[in-house]
Formats: C-alpha cells, structure tokens, sequence
C-alpha cells in the first residue's frame, strides 16, 4: 500500500511530484496520532482550563501580598439630628 506524504498537481490535475513509501500493515496503525485526537480533546480543554485558572489565581495572590493588608475605611454614622440634603451628600469639603 502506498502512503503519500506529498502530492502536487499541476492546472490539468497532472502528477507534478509524488511523494510516498509502501507501507505493509494494519491501516489503524498507519493513522498514528491522529487516530484518537477528538477523544482525547475534552480531557486537554479542561487540563488548560485549570491551568489557566490556577495561573490567574497565583497573580492576585502575589499582587495581594505585593500592596499589603488592604486598610479599611471606616464611615462615621449620620448624626440624626441633622437633616440629610443634597449639598450634605455631595460637598468636597466633607469630611
């Protein structure tokens, strides 16, 4: 059985090269690798998947550690003896 590796044609479909060796042998085993690629592909989508994750996941926790504990803020309550207006709500100078 021949096995071609490389075929070229010319405009009117005649053989310009020939490229092939005799095989002698099951066809199954003349597939090679890409006998089982499509049953494989789900199990390598998610082994990419997870290392993606996993990378992703080590970046925030070194940018965590790199700007330090995250300092809280802490909001006085409403003194409920003062009306809340808009200019209360939106002045700069609040404080």
């Amino acid at each position: 059985m021949k096995i071609y590796t490389k075929i070229i044609l010319d405009k009117d479909n005649n053989y310009i090269l020939k490229d092939y060796y005799e095989y002698k042998g099951t066809i199954a085993n003349a597939m090679g690798i890409h006998w089982d690629y499509k049953s494989t592909r789900s199990a390598k989508l998610m082994e990419k998947q997870a290392k993606r994750e996993k990378k992703l996941l080590e970046r925030k926790l070194k940018r965590a550690a790199k700007s330090g504990p995250k300092k809280e803020e802490k909001s006085k309550p409403h003194d409920e003896s003062v009306p809340i207006s808009l200019e209360s709500l939106t002045s700069p100078e609040k404080e």
